[in-house]
């Protein structure tokens, strides 16, 4: 109990409303975000930060090569606002990914000590920048990352995002992505704030410019270098959409979670292999073999293993989807979720054995395919063994 007490308490929750004080001349912060075909969502994106209550931060918008309204939509929300600011992207340099490389030719336009990147589905609220500056020095860390709401309007995305969401968190427990003697970390790219002294030491997204899970790369690096990393709870503050249909879900996921695990097979089939066992068929048999044979070997408290299953299987996605800002009742469709969890794997097997080439927002990327890559930062006078937070 002391250890769970101890791991929750080392990730923060934002609050809105906390009292958050600034010094009387705040550093400016640039927020920098880049935009895809993003006409449905980017105008809410954009309102939010505009809304920001903290008094020094600039807006770059960068255009990546649209074919839809985006452009368009960005320049009406931002017009006549000294402190925003659009730039176009209209080629895709070599070896980069596109969100890589917008979002490098955004911080070229940036002129704040500390950036701010958010991705164009995600909102933030009015306090948000204040909030995680406050949060970030007064912890003396050079990043602070978020863990969002998540917006599920459809059926498949209330069966299938918390599912995926919490296959994350196996991944890279927040706990101990937080903990200074761990040496797991991660980033989420729907919003984090980093000084520039540290991202610069690290590369900027250079060193991660290959990198389909590029925040996780980023969050790597800024750890290894000492610099000082805090992941925390943004429910609050963090509102996104990633995906809206199924087909869209599995495709993402696909991408990320194979990407997180660094495309390597032996990972990906110890996940595998612990989700088929923990999928609800697997249960019902072992459940039916315990039912039939327990009675006799324990007559007096047979029944005693299944309702410490039911409780934990009932307790523990319960407060998960509280984590999440989700419904309860939506914990039913976990069981479907892990099926198709379950599936992704599957394609992930499939994908790692032919190499096949990476997919993502339109771009297929030959250079980047299915097999381990520059996911851990390597070893270099930028990554010591220790250094000083919060230079």
């Amino acid at each position: 109990m002391r250890d769970v007490l101890q791991a929750l308490l080392r990730v923060p929750h934002i609050d809105p409303i906390e009292e958050a004080n600034l010094p009387p001349t705040p550093p400016l912060i640039s927020v920098i975000v880049p935009a895809h075909n993003e006409e449905a969502k980017l105008r809410a994106c954009l309102q939010s930060v505009i809304e920001q209550d903290y008094p020094r931060f600039e807006l770059i918008v960068v255009d990546d090569r649209s074919t839809d309204d985006t452009a368009a939509i960005a320049a009406s929300v931002v017009r006549g606002l000294e402190n925003c600011k659009i730039v176009s992207v209209d080629h895709l340099r070599p070896g980069w990914t596109g969100k890589c490389h917008a979002l490098d030719v955004g911080v070229r336009h940036a002129t704040g000590e500390w950036l701010a990147f958010l991705d164009a589905d995600s909102r933030l609220h009015r306090s948000a920048l204040r909030q995680c500056y406050h949060h970030a020095t007064r912890s003396h860390v050079n990043m602070i990352t978020l863990s969002p709401k998540f917006i599920m309007n459809s059926f498949w995305e209330k069966a299938l995002q918390p599912s995926f969401a919490a296959m994350s968190c196996i991944l890279f427990p927040l706990d101990k992505v937080n903990d200074p003697d761990s040496s797991v970390a991660s980033a989420n790219g729907m919003f984090y704030l980093i000084t520039r002294h540290a991202y610069e030491k690290i590369g900027g997204h250079h060193d991660v410019r290959e990198l389909a899970v590029e925040d996780i790369g980023i969050g790597k690096r800024v750890k290894a270098a000492g610099l000082g990393l805090i992941f925390a709870n943004g429910r609050h503050i963090l509102q996104t959409r990633m995906y809206t249909s199924f087909r869209e879900i599995l495709r993402g996921w696909t991408r990320i979670l194979s990407a997180a695990m660094n495309y390597e097979l032996p990972t990906v089939l110890r996940f595998l292999g612990m989700h088929l066992l923990m999928s609800f068929p697997v249960l019902l048999a072992s459940m039916y073999f315990y039912v039939c044979g327990a009675p006799s070997v324990w007559p007096g408290g047979w029944f005693l293993l299944p309702a410490v299953c039911l409780g934990v299987m009932c307790l523990v996605p319960a407060l998960f989807y509280s984590q999440l800002g989700t419904a309860h009742r939506y914990t039913v469709l976990l069981i479907l979720g892990n099926l198709m969890l379950i599936w992704v794997f599957l394609v992930i097997v499939k994908k790692i054995l032919f190499k096949d080439a990476l997919q993502w927002r339109g771009t297929t990327y030959h250079g980047s395919r299915y097999q381990p890559t520059r996911l851990e930062p390597g070893t270099s006078h930028a990554y010591p063994a220790r250094s000083p937070v919060f230079e």
